[in-house]
């Protein structure tokens, strides 16, 4: 095979995928004897590999070589799997001590923060690196940069996104530009490319290639735990780490079995990493680059070889190369792109021209106030003026690009809403939301005044997909009818309960909404009005409240949805 690597990769992976179908989307208790289990099994299955490589000399090669492909592809599965079954017990058990483990709101269109704290995992803790981390940071505040450029300066340089507004964090993706604020070989290349290449060109043949090169590994990661090892910054350190270490033993770099083994030894360290958003763009990013870059310049080459040839005598080819390089690193990633940010910045490579250059001269000029600020205070105040000043440049160009027309492409494969109501897990902000057609829609709120504010995130995320006109939010209603549907809301007394459609209150009801105001656990007022066929308990409801009022209801007769515990109700309008 040309590359074994990829045989391996791929067998490793299929043995995560199957474990994580068991014990995370079926929710599998992970007993504490598999491990031992899948490991001997694992050791079998080598010693039966080996022994078949052994008994295919001279043999057919059409008898021993399948045997022992089949053998080795059956343990990486096996190790896949077991890698992965105990990563899920270390997770498994600290959800288990939790008050309140991860569960997700089931809001249309939500992100999932389930999967997300899952492939998070267990925390992991360095001290001496969260020290120095700290130490930077604080060097960070004191210099006196502005909250805003603060926020971006530690992003950039320290992988610390905390302090980020969500307005910044979204500028970022519709300008294409998000790779920016996550820690990746960008960055990494800024920081080290000089020392790896000098290493790796000038010096390959020096007797003092190995202890320079030891210092530059060390160098790398020791960036990399201070950063807290994001998946995109542990796929650059270690593809730069290999790479250094092929230069010093004088062997041939091929870059796709490189990046091939760094992905191997990823999931053999934490097997999470396959489903990881940042671990995938970047590692697709790489691909991309390393498929696509050196046969578009040939070709570019063979064709404007005049011109090329032109721009790189006066040293203005890199904005041609940059360009060349972004659009490589998008050959792969804009798949991943629409799937999970639902569209893809149209000028995200052109614009890379601007805004990578001022990215190299953030990082510089952010570790230099750092390293500055541990000992003159007063000269790293002077130089955060500058850093703050290309912040502001940054950010201004990122304004300019999504202005442009057609700077967002929504993805295509989206389909509008269908006629549903839906009751949202939003307990600042309780609504209720019948829609009718993606054009007609109506909210439901015990606090109407607060719709543009506490349903924001919801808007971003549900309603400018799937909706072609805004909500209707219903002001001083408490019940509303449509398409034969018909909903209720309590959230006080019952002595202005009004039908949109009717004069008459009608008895039976498809969906009684209970919400913030309601006062008490008791249904029998409301019974004497009301017949619903489901009633419905907001997550805004406090807990003894809920759990009385579920009591009472089952009493008289009446089905119940608790939105705190089962997420948010989507039922199809027309449905039983």
């Amino acid at each position: 095979m040309k590359r074994p690597v990829l045989l391996l990769l791929a067998s490793l992976a299929a043995g995560i995928v199957v474990a994580d179908a068991l014990f995370y989307r079926a929710s599998v208790a992970v007993p504490p004897w598999l491990g031992a289990c899948l490991w001997g099994f694992a050791a079998v299955v080598a010693i039966a590999a080996w022994a078949s490589h052994r008994w295919q000399e001279g043999r057919s090669i059409f008898v021993g070589r399948p045997l022992f492909i089949g053998l080795t592809v059956l343990f990486c599965m096996i190790v896949g799997f077991a890698r992965y079954a105990a990563y899920a017990e270390k997770v498994q058990e600290e959800w288990s001590r939790m008050e309140r483990p991860p569960v997700n709101r089931g809001n249309p269109d939500e992100f999932d923060y389930r999967r997300w704290r899952w492939v998070q995992g267990t925390e992991r803790t360095y001290p001496r690196a969260q020290q120095v981390r700290n130490r930077l940071l604080r060097s960070l505040h004191e210099s006196g940069l502005e909250e805003e450029q603060l926020a971006v300066v530690a992003a950039i340089s320290l992988g610390d996104r905390s302090q980020l507004q969500r307005e910044t964090r979204d500028l970022y993706a519709a300008a294409g530009a998000s790779h920016l604020l996550a820690l990746s070989g960008l960055h990494l290349g800024i920081i080290v490319g000089l020392f790896v290449t000098l290493l790796t060109t000038r010096l390959v043949y020096s007797r003092w290639r190995w202890p320079l090169a030891m210092l530059v590994v060390a160098f790398i990661w020791s960036y990399a735990f201070v950063a807290g090892l994001p998946a995109s910054l542990v796929r650059a350190s270690l593809m730069t780490s290999l790479l250094v270490l092929l230069s010093c033993v004088h062997r041939r770099r091929q870059g796709v079995n490189v990046l091939l083994a760094t992905v191997l030894f990823m999931l053999l360290m934490r097997p999470v990493y396959l489903f990881d958003v940042g671990a995938q763009l970047s590692c697709l990013a790489v691909a991309g680059i390393m498929l696509f870059y050196q046969p578009f310049m040939k070709w570019a080459y063979r064709h404007w070889r005049f011109v090329l040839f032109r721009l790189d005598h006066y040293h203005l080819l890199w904005p041609l190369k940059l360009l060349a390089v972004s659009v490589c690193a998008q050959l792969l990633t804009w798949p991943l792109v629409f799937l999970y940010f639902h569209q893809y910045p149209l000028y995200g490579a052109l614009f890379s021209i601007i805004l990578v250059p001022l990215t190299t001269l953030l990082v510089y000029g952010a570790l230099a106030v750092m390293l500055v600020g541990l000992v003159w205070t007063a000269g790293a105040a002077w130089m955060a003026k500058g850093v703050g000043w290309l912040v502001g440049a940054q950010l201004w160009v990122m304004h300019v690009e999504t202005q442009l027309p057609g700077a967002l492409i929504p993805d295509f494969w989206s389909r509008k809403a269908e006629p549903q109501l839906v009751v949202y897990h939003n307990w600042k902000c309780p609504a209720l939301h019948v829609i009718a057609s993606p054009e007609q829609s109506w909210l439901l709120m015990p606090e109407p005044e607060r719709a543009d504010t506490g349903m924001v995130y919801i808007a971003n995320s549900f309603w400018k997909r799937r909706l072609t006109a805004q909500p209707v939010v219903l002001k001083g209603r408490r019940a509303l009818a449509v398409e034969g549907m018909t909903a209720v809301m309590v959230n006080g007394n019952l002595g202005h309960q009004g039908m949109m459609t009717c004069t008459e209150k009608q008895r039976e009801v498809d969906v009684l909404w209970i919400t913030r105001g309601f006062r008490g656990t008791r249904l029998d007022d409301i019974a004497g009005v009301y017949r619903p066929r489901l009633l419905v308990l907001d997550a805004s409801l406090a807990r003894w409240q809920r759990g009385a009022l579920k009591t009472e209801a089952l009493r008289q007769g009446w089905r119940v949805y608790d939105v705190a515990e089962e997420g948010a109700l989507r039922l199809r309008i027309g449905d039983e």
